[in-house]
């Protein structure tokens, strides 16, 4: 794990996008993005990618609220009204118009995610963390905070019903960034960097498990 504290967002938008585009240069590359802080980062970084490379994208949630399509509590709908714009790029969405239950949109979208990862020749993820050290939808000591052999899983919690990449599904990332910013990170931060807690307790610990990751921050210098 590669730590950069940094004194404003646009240092880890412009490593993000160049990522993004040295990738795509190479063949089909799956961006996971999240939500909450994340999301304008997201859409800043997409203005930077040139549209003649965007066929090659494909962008999913790396978690999303169980709710009506078109909510707009749905992580989709937050980074579609900040802006985002795929160009020629395509979106997987996990909500459907038509609803389905929570099973069958779980097995549906996870399907779908297997073969895109299966044909892509780069996977990028881009996670926020929470004040509690959670990453996308797994929360601490949540079902999704224990071991999974699934990509994806779902589960009640409040206040709303998730559906979250695993830890499985993120150690399948070839690269990973991750963009903590805010004075009430610094206590998740100073656990990530400086302690080895279990993923149950702080689920952001996976990505030190990676073999590629970047912590962008503004309270922390790698020690």
């Amino acid at each position: 794990m590669q730590i950069y504290k940094i004194g404003a967002p646009k240092t880890a938008i412009d490593a993000l996008s160049d990522k993004l585009i040295s990738a795509l240069r190479l063949g089909p590359t799956l961006w996971f993005v999240s939500g909450g802080t994340n999301i304008p980062l997201s859409v800043s970084a997409m203005r930077q990618i040139d549209t003649e490379l965007t066929p090659n994208l494909t962008i999913a949630l790396a978690d999303e609220r169980f709710v009506p399509y078109d909510d707009p509590s749905s992580n989709l709908k937050q980074l579609k009204d900040a802006g985002f714009d795929s160009k020629k790029g395509k979106i997987i969405e996990v909500l459907k118009e038509q609803p389905k239950s929570l099973e069958n949109t779980l097995e549906d979208y996870q399907r779908v995610i297997e073969t895109i990862m299966r044909d892509s020749k780069s996977i990028i993820g881009q996670f926020g963390m929470g004040i509690d050290g959670h990453i996308a939808g797994i929360l601490p000591y949540s079902l999704a905070a224990n071991t999974t052999d699934d990509l994806f899983t779902a589960y009640v919690s409040d206040p709303y019903t998730r559906i979250t990449i695993t830890f499985n599904g993120i150690k399948r990332i070839n690269t990973v960034f991750l963009i903590a910013l805010g004075k009430n990170k610094f206590t998740s931060l100073e656990n990530l960097i400086n302690h080895d807690l279990s993923l149950n307790e702080q689920p952001a610990q996976i990505i030190k498990q990676i073999s590629e990751a970047y912590l962008y921050n503004d309270q922390m210098e790698d020690n």
